[in-house]
């Protein structure tokens, strides 16, 4: 068999999906995701799949796509590296999208993740300590009395 022409499709691969991300190309990553996800013989299983999907739509800057996919990667872990980077990025896309709350509940999962690596679990604190910070005194507190004669 000769050289596929120019006219065949090329099968999706997790090497295009690197190079699309290496090169800033979220939404042709997300595409060639699709595209693996649809293949009979998968290349990655359900949960690395939906943790590359969350990479491609940060690239993307499409903030709930990658939200999305993070929760739903993070919610069938127990723990582990990766985990911790998820939960990571799915704050930076709460972050994002002006979700504040949830964004620092997602740092604080990092913080809770069993084998969340240090550089995680340090970018974590800090985001969430810039959040905490940029938050008015007081916020989420009730308003204090003055004492009665």
């Amino acid at each position: 068999m000769g050289a596929p022409s120019g006219t065949e499709p090329r099968p999706a691969s997790l090497a295009a999906v690197i190079a699309y991300l290496a090169d800033g190309e979220g939404a042709l990553a997300v595409a060639e995701l699709r595209a693996i996800s649809s293949d009979a013989a998968p290349v990655l299983s359900p949960a690395e799949l939906r943790y590359w999907l969350g990479l491609a739509h940060l690239l993307a800057f499409d903030w709930s796509g990658a939200a999305h996919e993070f929760h739903r990667y993070v919610a069938g872990q127990d723990g582990g590296w990766r985990a911790g980077w998820a939960q990571l990025h799915m704050g930076r896309a709460y972050e994002q999208a002006g979700r504040a709350d949830e964004a620092s509940l997602a740092y604080r999962g990092v913080l809770a993740t069993d084998g969340a690596e240090r550089a995680a679990r340090k970018m974590a604190f800090d985001r969430m300590s810039r959040i905490a910070n940029s938050l008015p005194i007081g916020y989420g507190q009730a308003p204090v009395r003055e004492a009665q004669r």
